[in-house]
């Protein structure tokens, strides 16, 4: 048979491809958030501690959110996100997939009936009722 709706299974591939890249891309993100997040904590706090008059101790910390737990916490947020939008685009490529091949097997089933139906046009008819 021949293969109809070539640009669906088009779109259909762009959305799986879209999927992937967007699953790739918050897997980086998130590792590049929680790098920056650690590295970031403790050069501003070093910058604090060597300003000019600094006695009060400001950069002792950013408390619980500052550091290496804000930077995991936003970063397991960041895969949770984005991986239920990647799993969702690539549901609807797949999803168009789906309806692609639910058309050709609708339509084979068509092909099949027709062509039993010529023939086996006995088939048609209702048997007798049994006494």
């Amino acid at each position: 048979m021949d293969k109809h709706y070539p640009v669906l299974r088009i779109v259909g591939t762009i959305y799986k491809v879209v999927g992937i890249i967007i699953a790739v891309v918050t897997l980086l993100s998130a590792l590049g958030f929680c790098g920056m997040s650690v590295l970031g904590s403790s050069i501003m706090g070093s910058a604090l501690n060597n300003l000019p008059g600094n006695t009060q101790g400001l950069g002792q910390g950013f408390g619980l959110l500052g550091g290496v737990v804000g930077g995991v916490l936003g970063s397991l947020a960041m895969i949770l996100l984005g991986g239920i939008y990647a799993v969702t685009v690539y549901a609807l490529g797949e999803a168009v997939y789906l309806l692609i091949a639910l058309e050709e097997n609708t339509r084979h089933t068509a092909v099949l009936l027709l062509h039993s139906e010529h023939e086996h046009p006995e088939a048609l008819v209702a048997p007798p009722p049994q006494p």
